[in-house]
């Protein structure tokens, strides 16, 4: 099996801090433990990409432990890369924020 790297656009690193700042904004310390799970789920996509379902287009998406956050991620085979999209709260419309990327 290939060995895949995760390449993350400069909005999911956006999205991914304010997470983080939020919920630590919330409680002393749940920004790192909400880190700490990304990373988790992260680790595991890099395992094996293909095991998430398709969820629109070619996107899929992988839910985070405890958190209401799912990672929104492309795959390049070509370059073995996964390309995080987005990370987006489970309120939020996944497929409306999609379009708007394009």
């Amino acid at each position: 099996m290939k060995k895949f790297k995760l390449f993350f656009t400069p909005e999911s690193i956006k999205e991914i801090k304010a997470a983080a700042d939020w919920y630590n904004k919330q409680q002393k310390g749940l920004g790192k433990r909400f880190k700490g799970h990304f990373k988790k789920e992260a680790d595991k996509i890099k395992q094996n990409p293909f095991a998430r379902s398709v969820r629109y287009e070619d996107v899929r998406f992988a839910v985070i432990a405890v958190f209401p956050y799912a990672i929104h991620y492309t795959i390049d085979e070509q370059s073995a890369t996964i390309i995080v999209q987005a990370l987006l709260a489970f309120k939020q419309d996944s497929v409306e924020n999609w379009l708007k990327r394009k």
